[in-house]
């Protein structure tokens, strides 16, 4: 398993906090148990969600086999439904900039 990034952001428009229809969709994903869902495609976790409230942006880190899981999961689920998403591989910083910067520079 690897992580992922979800980006997503949305119009003032579509933001749940001032649009009806998109609320009650949030909120019927939220309170939803997404287990089966996470598991049917091959996702471990979601290991944090991190919003912006003002800026209508957020990001989602998944622990998951591939980008291509995270976006069918993003398609099923409705998190696509209102959201600009952007799907991106991440490592942590002492896994990814950290040995490559020791490498390159001989550190």
């Amino acid at each position: 398993m690897s992580l992922y990034g979800i980006y997503g952001s949305h119009t003032l428009e579509a933001c749940p906090l001032y649009n009806p229809e998109v609320a009650k969709s949030l909120v019927a994903f939220a309170e939803s148990d997404l287990t089966s869902l996470l598991s049917q495609h091959r996702i471990k976790e979601i290991v944090g969600q991190f919003h912006s409230a003002l800026e209508h942006t957020f990001i989602w880190i998944l622990d998951a086999e591939d980008a291509h899981s995270v976006e069918e999961f993003a398609f099923e689920s409705g998190l696509a439904e209102f959201n600009t998403l952007k799907i991106s591989p991440l490592k942590t910083f002492s896994d990814g900039v950290l040995p490559k910067a020791r490498k390159l520079h001989g550190l």
